[in-house]
C-alpha cells in the first residue's frame, strides 16, 4: 500500500512539473506549477507550465505542433519566444541564452513554421494585427464577414489575415490555404458574395480584402493593388540525394580518370622492373650470385 502511495505523489508530482527541468542550466527551479487552459482553445495546446528560477520566472505552452504555437503568439500581448512547438514568455533577469536552453525542453517539434505568413504582403500592414485561422472561433472573432459555409474548415482551411493602410482607408486583408487549387477555385464564388469583398484565386489559395468594421465600402483600385502582392509560389522541398546523371562532360572525366589510373600503375610497374634489374646488376657487380644455390627437384612420377 505505501508503494502504490509513493507511486502516486511521484506521479502527481512529474505531471505537475511536466515541462520545466529542476535544473536549467546553472538555475535551480525554485517552484513549478502547472497553468490551466483558459477558453476555448482551437490551436492544439498540450501542456503549459510556469516556473520560478529565482532571478528570472519563466512560462512555457507546449502545442501538439509549430502552427499551433505560432497562431497562438499572435495573440499573446506579450511578445512571447517561440522555440518549435513552444510559445515562451519570460520576466526578470532573463537569460540571454534562454532559446537554446529551452531547444533541451520535452516533446519539442522543429517543424517548420507556416508558409501562410509569406503570402502577406509586408508594405502597409498594421503591426501586431496578424492572425491565424484554425476553426471557427478563431474566423467568427477575427473575421466576422466570412460565414464558415464559405471557408469549408471540413478540408482542413487554415487561413491567415492582417489589417492594412492605404491612402483611402484602412482594408481587412484575409488569405486561405486549401489543399488543392481545385478545391481553391470551387469555394471562390461563397467569397464573391461577401458585400463589398475583392477576391483573387492564386494556386491553392484565396485571398480576400474586406471592408472596414466602419462599415465604408473598401477602395476597389486600393483593393485590388493589394490584392495584386498576393501570389503562389510552389515550393518544393527535396531530402534524397539525386540520381546521377550521365552528361557528356561527365563521361569524358571519367575516362580520363580511368586512362590516368591505368597509367600511373603502368608507371609503377615499369619502375619498379628497373628498380629490381638495377638490384640484381648492383649485387652481380660486388659477386653475389645465386647460381650456387641447390635448386630441389621433386620426382612425382613415381620412378
Amino acid at each position: 500500500m505505501l508503494r502504490f502511495l509513493v507511486l502516486a505523489v511521484f506521479v502527481v508530482s512529474s505531471a505537475g512539473a511536466a515541462i520545466w527541468p529542476e535544473h536549467l542550466a546553472t538555475y535551480d527551479r525554485k517552484s513549478a506549477a502547472e497553468v490551466p487552459a483558459t477558453g476555448l482553445d482551437e490551436y492544439g495546446r498540450d501542456a503549459a507550465e510556469e516556473a520560478d528560477y529565482g532571478a528570472f520566472k519563466v512560462q512555457a505552452s507546449r502545442y501538439k505542433d509549430t502552427t499551433g504555437a505560432y497562431a497562438a503568439s499572435l495573440e499573446s500581448s506579450e511578445h512571447p519566444l517561440l522555440v518549435g512547438n513552444y510559445m515562451i514568455t519570460c520576466s526578470g533577469k532573463c537569460p540571454k541564452n534562454l532559446a537554446s536552453l529551452a531547444d533541451a525542453l520535452p516533446r519539442i517539434s522543429h517543424a517548420p513554421m507556416p508558409l501562410l505568413k509569406s503570402y502577406l504582403p509586408a508594405k502597409g500592414m498594421i503591426a501586431h494585427s496578424e492572425r491565424y485561422i484554425m476553426g471557427p472561433a478563431g474566423l467568427h472573432a477575427n473575421l466576422p464577414q466570412i460565414r464558415e459555409s464559405a471557408v469549408a474548415l471540413q478540408f482542413g482551411t487554415e487561413g491567415m489575415t492582417a489589417r492594412y493602410h492605404s491612402p483611402k482607408g484602412e482594408l481587412v486583408l484575409a488569405v486561405f490555404s486549401y489543399p488543392t487549387p481545385q478545391i481553391a477555385r470551387q469555394q471562390t464564388g461563397p467569397y464573391e458574395g461577401i458585400p463589398g469583398a475583392a477576391v483573387k484565386r492564386t494556386g491553392p489559395l484565396v485571398a480576400v480584402v474586406l471592408p472596414p468594421d466602419n462599415g465604408a465600402p473598401a477602395d476597389a483600385a486600393e483593393a485590388q493593388k493589394l490584392l495584386s502582392q498576393v501570389n503562389y509560389q510552389a515550393s518544393v522541398s527535396w531530402n534524397e540525394p539525386l540520381p546521377l546523371v550521365i552528361k557528356p562532360e561527365t563521361a569524358a572525366k571519367m575516362v580520363l580518370g580511368i586512362l590516368t589510373l591505368a597509367g600511373i600503375v603502368l608507371g609503377f610497374c615499369l619502375v619498379s622492373g628497373l628498380a629490381f634489374g638495377l638490384l640484381r646488376l648492383v649485387a652481380r657487380r660486388f659477386g653475389y650470385s645465386d647460381a650456387g644455390t641447390a635448386l630441389t627437384t621433386l620426382r612425382l612420377g613415381g620412378k
